[in-house]
């Protein structure tokens, strides 16, 4: 192998020696020797062992510190458990302040919902009324009175009969007063709710304020036979309904213009009659006071939209028989009780 100095003298000579590289590339195409593959062996192995030792001493470590600390942790916690009462009560109050708010809220939430229902009960009872008055408009006049005739020939035919219930109603009544003013009367036969019927005076409107609305009233011309016969109250159905005078409860009339019907007959030898319902209460035969539940609003009979129709009828008179009825407002009013 040439020397470094014989090297430079050729090239000086020959310019084309300074690009022979079979040297460069002898010298980097060179296998290593086998020991200095060993030692390079060795090396690595030495190495590799060396970062798993550390590894294993940092794992360790960690480990032990964050067992260190949880026990410390948890020493600090127990060694606290009995202190932080007040604390609790704090906390304790603050959820009690919170729950109060949450209440308040809800309780606004509560009463702004039930407004709205209101609204939108009326609404719905306006608009059912409206409805069922305008369907009704759509009969003509001679149908109207077709119907109406049928059901007064229903009404004759049990005229008898409502008179004698009327006049043993009447009786029970008188005898009840009788007993209620007077000492020593065998008072045996006289029940006790004969008793209440014939003391409790006053009226009582068929529906609670804030449930209806006024509707037609009696005398009034239009969609009816001839004319209307009663005061309609509109409602929802299932309205409650009650006794406008106290009384004893007589057969319904039988005029299927009514459907479900209550009929009262009171003292003064007058009744009145409660039409379209939907569930009865009261039965023939029962004593019911001013005020007493006697059924639900409904929408039976001859109507196309739920409400109350309310008739009075005064002494002498058939209920059922329609046009015998006279205003029921100004006997509500004879009672004392405004609409």
């Amino acid at each position: 192998m040439s020397t470094e100095p014989q090297r430079a003298a050729r090239r000086a000579l020959d310019p084309a020696e300074e690009f022979d590289t079979s040297d460069v590339i002898e010298a980097t195409t060179k296998a290593p020797s086998r020991r200095a593959r060993g030692r390079l062996s060795r090396n690595a192995i030495a190495a590799i062992a060396a970062g798993s030792i550390c590894a294993t001493g940092i794992f360790g470590w960690a480990w032990v510190s964050r067992s260190h600390d949880a026990a410390s942790s948890s020493d600090a916690i127990a060694s606290d458990a009995a202190v932080p009462a007040a604390a609790a009560s704090a906390v304790e109050n603050g959820f009690g302040q919170q729950d109060t708010s949450r209440n308040a809220l809800r309780n606004n939430l509560g009463s702004a919902s039930a407004d709205d229902a209101a609204k939108e009960h009326q609404e719905s009872v306006d608009s059912g009324y409206e409805s069922a008055t305008d369907a009704i408009a759509n009969e003509t006049a001679a149908e109207r009175e077709a119907k109406m005739d049928a059901d007064l020939e229903k009404v004759a035919a049990q005229e008898e009969k409502i008179k004698a219930e009327k006049a043993a109603a009447a009786e029970r009544l008188a005898q009840a007063e009788k007993a209620l003013k007077e000492k020593g009367v065998d008072t045996s036969k006289i029940s006790e709710k004969d008793k209440e019927a014939a003391s409790s005076g006053g009226g009582a409107l068929p529906l609670k304020r804030g449930t209806f609305r006024v509707g037609p009233g009696f005398g009034k011309t239009g969609i009816w036979a001839r004319y209307h016969t009663g005061q309609d109250f509109g409602a929802s159905i299932g309205t409650p309904i009650y006794a406008a005078a106290s009384g004893i409860v007589i057969s319904p009339t039988s005029g299927g213009w009514a459907g479900n019907n209550v009929v009262i007959s009171h003292a003064n030898g007058g009744s009145t009659l409660y039409a379209h319902m939907s569930k009865k209460v009261a039965q023939p035969g029962d004593a019911v006071k001013a005020g007493d539940l006697i059924g639900y609003v409904g929408a039976t009979g001859n109507v196309t939209g739920p409400h109350l129709h309310f008739e009075y009828y005064p002494k002498g008179t058939t209920p059922g028989k329609v046009y015998e009825a006279t205003n029921p407002i100004a006997f509500l009013e004879s009672l004392g009780v405004s609409v």
